[in-house]
C-alpha cells in the first residue's frame, strides 16, 4: 500500500504539531468553591442570628397526654388485674378487682346497725305517740326504757368481758412466739454457762465458747423481737376498745333513761323529752345510713373502673400482680387517654419568661420523628398557657439552680404517631 509523503496542511515538513492551549488553573475552581461556601455560611449565619433574636427555645419539652392512675382507696389486696400494658380500655370498664371480703363484712355490720337504729326509731315514734295520747302512763314507759337500757348495758358488759377473754389470733401467736423465744433464750443461757465452765477447765476450744455466746445473743434478740411483735399486736386490738365504747354508750343510755323516769315521775315535760329521743334516734338512723353508704362505697371501690377511654401504659409505680397487697393510693393500673389531644409540657428560663405570651406560634420538632437535616418534619403549635409561678430545675452545665416557668403548648401532630413522653425541641416565636 502506498503511503503519501505530502506534508499535512498548515504544517511545515518535519515540524512538530502545535500543542493545544491549557485550561483555567486549579486554584480558580478552589476560589469559586470557597466563595460559594463563604456566601452559604454568611446566609446560614445571618438566618441563625435572626432566628435566635426572634425565637426563644424552651427546655424540658415533652409530649404529654392525659394520664389517669387508678389506685386503691384503702389498704387491700389485689384479687385480679384484668388488663395488661397495651390493652385498650373504655370508659367505666372494670380493669381490676380488689379483695372485698372484709369490706363486705363491714357493710353487713353497718346495715345491721341501720336496721337496729330504724327499729329503735320506730319504737321512739310509737313512744312519742303513746306519750301524747296517754300522759298518765309516762312513768311506766320511762321505767321500761330504763330496764331496756340496763339490759343493753348488761349485754354490752357481758360482750366486753367475753371479748376480753378471747384474744385475737395475732396476739395468741405473738404470745406463743414470745414464750418460744424465751424458752430458747433459757436453753442458750444454760448452754453458755456450761460452755464457760468447760472452757475454764480447758475441755473445749475458744471457738466453741464464742459460738455459745453468739447463740445466746441471737436468742436475746429473738426475745426482744417477739416482745415488740406482741406489743404491736396488742396495740392493734381495737375490738376490746370498741366493746368498751359500747359499754360507755349503754351507760349513757341508762343515765338518760333514769332522767326520763324522774321526769315522768314529776309529770313534767314528758312530751318534750320523747320528742328529743325521737330526734336523737333519727340522727342515729341518719348516721347509720351514712355509715352504710360509706361502707357500700368502699365495697364498690374494690372494682377499679377506667374513667376515660384509653390505652393501658406502664405507670410510675411497680407492676402489681394478682394477690399482692397494696397500700392506700398506690397505683395499680395507669391509662393514657386516647380521645384527649396531646400537648407539650415545657419550661422557659425566667430570663425570657416576660417575652413569652399566650397565643404565640411555636415550632416543634419531635426527636423520635427526626429523620435528618433535609427530611425533618416541623410541627406547628401555639402557647396555650404560661405558668404563674416559677419552678426549680438543675442546669446541665452548672451546679447552680435556675428558675423555670412552665408553659403548655397546644399542637396538632397530624398523621405523625407522636408518643406520650417523647422528648422534643421547641422554639417560641416572640415576634407576635
Amino acid at each position: 500500500m502506498a503511503v503519501s509523503t505530502r506534508p499535512v496542511r498548515g504544517t511545515r515538513l518535519g515540524a512538530q504539531p502545535e500543542k493545544k492551549s491549557k485550561g483555567r488553573p486549579w486554584w480558580h475552581y478552589a476560589l469559586a468553591v470557597t466563595i460559594v461556601l463563604v456566601l452559604a455560611a454568611c446566609v446560614w449565619g445571618g438566618y441563625a442570628a435572626w432566628f435566635s433574636l426572634t425565637h426563644v427555645r424552651a427546655s424540658y419539652a415533652r409530649v404529654t397526654g392525659l394520664v389517669v392512675n387508678m389506685a386503691a382507696k384503702n389498704d387491700s389486696r389485689v384479687q385480679r388485674v384484668l388488663v395488661r400494658t397495651g390493652d385498650q380500655v373504655k370508659r367505666n370498664q372494670v380493669v381490676a378487682f380488689l379483695d372485698q371480703a372484709d369490706l363486705e363484712a363491714e357493710a353487713e355490720r353497718a346495715e345491721a346497725t341501720l336496721v337496729a337504729q330504724q327499729s329503735e326509731l320506730a319504737g321512739a315514734d310509737r313512744e312519742l305517740e303513746l306519750t301524747i295520747r296517754q300522759s298518765a302512763a309516762t312513768v311506766d314507759q320511762a321505767e321500761a326504757q330504763l330496764a331496756a337500757a340496763r339490759a343493753r348495758l348488761r349485754q354490752a358488759e357481758v360482750e366486753a368481758k367475753m371479748e376480753a377473754r378471747q384474744q385475737p389470733d395475732e396476739i395468741r401467736k405473738a404470745a406463743a412466739d414470745l414464750e418460744s423465744a424465751r424458752s430458747k433464750l433459757k436453753d442458750s443461757e444454760a448452754t453458755l454457762r456450761r460452755m464457760e465452765k468447760l472452757s475454764s477447765q480447758g475441755a473445749i476450744s475458744e471457738q466453741s465458747l464464742d459460738q455459745a455466746r453468739t447463740g445466746q445473743r441471737v436468742a436475746e434478740s429473738a426475745v426482744e423481737a417477739a416482745e415488740a411483735a406482741l406489743a404491736v399486736a396488742q396495740a392493734a386490738d381495737y375490738q376490746s376498745q370498741i366493746r368498751q365504747q359500747a359499754v360507755a354508750t349503754r351507760e349513757a343510755e341508762e343515765l338518760q333513761a333514769k332522767a326520763g323516769v324522774r321526769s315522768a315521775q314529776a309529770q313534767g315535760h314528758q312530751v318534750a323529752l320523747s320528742e328529743q329521743q325521737v330526734l336523737a334516734r333519727r340522727a342515729a338512723v341518719d348516721e347509720a345510713a351514712a355509715a352504710v353508704r360509706a361502707a357500700r362505697s368502699r365495697v364498690s371501690d374494690t372494682q377499679l373502673r377506667s374513667p376515660i377511654n384509653g390505652v393501658v401504659i406502664k405507670g410510675p409505680g411497680r407492676s402489681v400482680k394478682d394477690g399482692e397487697a397494696v397500700q392506700n393510693g398506690e397505683p395499680i393500673v395507669t391509662v393514657l387517654a386516647t380521645d384527649v389531644p396531646f400537648w407539650i409540657s415545657a419550661s422557659i428560663s425566667e430570663l425570657y419568661a416576660s417575652r413569652v405570651k399566650e397565643g404565640q406560634p411555636v415550632r416543634i420538632r419531635i426527636d423520635s420523628l427526626y429523620t435528618g437535616m433535609f427530611g425533618d418534619k416541623w410541627l406547628h403549635g401555639k402557647v396555650e398557657k404560661v405558668g404563674a409561678a416559677t419552678e426549680f430545675a438543675a442546669n446541665d452545665s452548672t451546679p447552680w439552680m435556675v428558675q423555670q416557668v412552665p408553659i403548655k403548648i397546644a399542637f396538632d401532630p397530624g398523621k405523625l404517631s407522636a408518643k406520650h413522653g417523647a422528648t422534643c425541641r421547641v422554639w417560641v416565636d416572640i415576634r407576635k
